[in-house]
């Protein structure tokens, strides 16, 4: 297993012992220290997921792919959005025929370490899929050229820059609840107007807390919640449920396949007596989808 999974794993399991209360207490002031986030990262701490490991980033590209319904990739421009720690989906659109890769994210978070790569290619020749013969690059920024490939890291801002309908293949993995609630409708919005008429985009969409699994973001009032002080502690999610993210979907032009859907298993785990408004006064079962698999496609 690799060494930054084992490590991930080593600090869920400590991680789950700690009350979401001190989570947040402790993250609060973590992220006023003068470090940067991939000074974080190396020390596991405000990870932006697991998309350095090779095997993992492969296993989500092709589920992604999948689901998307595409048989090929060939001659066609794929984005993702939020790539966190790692660019191998640059790697992997090329070996399966795309001719441009655009990787967008709300930092500069990924590893340039042009050895991740090598360790793709060799996922890529195990699996007898095509190497695109990067790996000895002599930097991650040569690489990604050689790819045809562009990283951007501010958000929304870079979104906008890539032209109309140019992207065939859009997908995201645990990223769309991060996007700034005051940022969502404008973010879908450009996901529709990049997107070629015949493009697909494919989200996975994690509706949890992201402090203990639970829905303890939800005790906190939307000034609290939204303020510059909350939102950049490292723990921020939109906190808008499936029913108002479909809405939004849809109102973008966007038709709405729920592919994948799993819902809390013994009801709501944070009681909504202990939520702020408007969460407490929500039927429940508007609050109950933990986690979707949504493939989105432009209206005619």
């Amino acid at each position: 297993m690799p060494r930054c999974i084992t490590a991930s794993l080593i600090n869920a399991n400590l991680k789950a012992r700690i009350p979401w209360f001190l989570k947040i207490l402790a993250k609060v002031a973590l992220s006023r220290l003068p470090i940067r986030d991939k000074q974080w990262q190396k020390l596991n701490l405000f990870r932006a997921g697991t998309m350095d490991s090779p095997e993992f980033a492969f296993s989500i590209f092709k589920n992604h792919y999948e689901e998307s319904g595409l048989t090929t990739l060939k001659d066609c421009a794929v984005l993702e959005l939020g790539p966190g720690n790692g660019l191998l989906t640059a790697l992997y659109a090329r070996s399966f025929g795309a001719t441009r890769t655009w990787l967008i994210d709300a930092g500069q978070l990924a590893s340039i370490d042009v050895c991740l790569f090598v360790e793709g290619e060799r996922v890529l020749s195990t699996l007898n899929l095509p190497v695109p013969h990067v790996g000895r690059a002599s930097s991650m920024e040569i690489a990604l050229e050689q790819l045809n490939a562009i990283y951007l890291t501010r958000g929304l801002a870079s979104l906008q820059t890539v032209p109309d309908e140019t992207i065939d293949f859009m997908f995201s993995n645990a990223v769309l609840e991060h996007v700034r609630l005051s940022e969502f409708a404008k973010t879908v919005g450009e996901m529709r107007r990049v997107l070629k008429p015949n493009g697909v985009a494919t989200h996975q969409i994690d509706f949890r807390d992201h402090l203990q699994n639970g829905l303890n973001n939800l005790r906190f009032n939307e000034r609290i919640w939204e303020s510059e002080f909350m939102a950049s502690s490292g723990f921020y999610t939109n906190r808008l449920n499936w029913p108002a993210m479909e809405k939004l979907f849809r109102d973008a032009d966007l038709s709405v396949e729920l592919r994948s859907v799993k819902t809390w298993p013994k009801g709501l785990p944070t009681r909504q007596r202990g939520m702020a408004r408007p969460f407490r006064n929500m039927p429940a079962n508007e609050l109950m989808v933990m986690d979707a698999k949504v493939v989105l496609r432009p209206r005619s």
